[in-house]
């Protein structure tokens, strides 16, 4: 299928989950291998900025990850029921501060691995889009 969908819990022991499955799907596909590490570098990243600073309560929370094969290009989808946060209006950071702002290195770092990312939050739901050009 040119798609796959998991969903897992708020906890940071289920990340390795989104990642077996990026890799399973890649290698269905036959990505290359820097199309691999640009999608989980990225959703690792993105996963876990929302489980460390995305829930003002300490509940159950689900995130569903969703990687999906277009034309020439792949999209990874993050969807989660947190706190609004759009992750392309964070400040590029600032590398020469000892300080490390949540989610500020690592969001830079993926919007350069990225072609391109889109943020919408609707009904209660952050979505983040990832494109990553599959070009040879």
């Amino acid at each position: 299928s040119t798609s796959c969908e998991i969903r897992i819990d708020n906890n940071l022991s289920e990340i390795s989950r989104v990642a077996d499955m990026v890799d399973d799907f890649a290698a269905r596909h036959q990505f290359p291998d820097e199309v691999i590490f640009a999608l989980n570098v990225s959703l690792d990243e993105i996963v876990n900025n929302i489980i460390s600073y995305g829930y003002e309560d300490a509940g159950h929370h689900e995130i569903v990850v969703r990687v999906a094969l277009g034309r020439g290009n792949v999209e990874a989808i993050v969807e989660d029921d947190g706190k609004p946060f759009d992750p392309l209006a964070a400040p590029a950071p600032d590398l020469t501060s000892k300080e490390r702002e949540p989610g500020g290195v690592g969001l830079h770092f993926v919007r350069n691995l990225m072609d391109e990312m889109t943020y919408t939050r609707s009904d209660g739901i952050n979505r983040l889009r990832l494109t990553k050009r599959l070009a040879r």
